[in-house]
């Protein structure tokens, strides 16, 4: 269990490589049954612990094991940066944050808050869940402009991500790369298997 704080914990499965940099894997929308033990989140960590990383999943707070309430993505950033702070206190030197939809969402959110991140991998980057909402889309421009390595990985046909406002984002931003796959928003078989190891060479390679 992992600490939010003195009132929260979070449920948590850790791959610790003494001294390697660390990834933090965050997880889809509770809503639709995203957990820890999503098969495309274990597939991520797993894939990265065998390139050599550092990785910690975890339940977002209320979810499984983990303690407290869901507020709907308006304080689970906080988590991640709580494991996030976990991980470098186990050792790790620096830190990758890798999110699958929601959990992209609440990754870069938490890097809009100041967490010090040093690489983000955003899988099926919900832009659906934005909107017009400016405060959110203020999280997106302050999170690209810190200028770390950035990954959108996203379906070709994807109902949840519009990839022209994925490319506006990225524009004017050497930082941010754009890979994207025939599919939709959920990847199985081959599909999942080219995503993770597309991911794990991006996350490798700037860590």
């Amino acid at each position: 269990m992992i600490p939010v704080g003195d009132e929260l914990e979070l449920e948590a499965v850790a791959q610790l490589q003494p001294g390697a940099p660390g990834v933090v894997v965050c997880h889809p929308h509770p809503a639709f049954g995203g957990r820890l033990d999503t098969p495309l989140v274990v597939a991520l960590a797993e894939a990265l612990a065998h390139a050599g990383l550092s990785t910690v999943r975890f339940n977002f707070r209320g979810l499984g094991a983990s303690t407290g309430t869901p507020t709907g993505g308006q304080r689970e950033h906080e988590d991640v940066r709580a494991v996030a702070a976990w991980l470098r206190a186990a050792g790790a030197p620096k830190i990758a944050l890798v999110g699958y939809s929601f959990g992209a969402l609440m990754a870069m959110k938490a890097i809009a808050a100041g967490e010090p991140a040093a690489a983000y991998v955003a899988v099926g980057f919900p832009t659906t869940i934005l909107g017009e909402h400016p405060d959110r889309l203020g999280d997106v421009r302050r999170a690209i402009a810190t200028g770390i390595p950035w990954l959108f990985i996203n379906g070709d046909h994807d109902p949840f991500c519009d990839l022209g406002q994925l490319r506006g984002f990225a524009d004017g931003h050497p930082s941010v790369t754009m890979d994207v796959l025939a599919g939709g928003h959920f990847f199985e078989g081959a599909a999942a298997a080219e995503l993770v190891a597309r991911v794990a060479a991006f996350t490798r390679q700037v860590l």
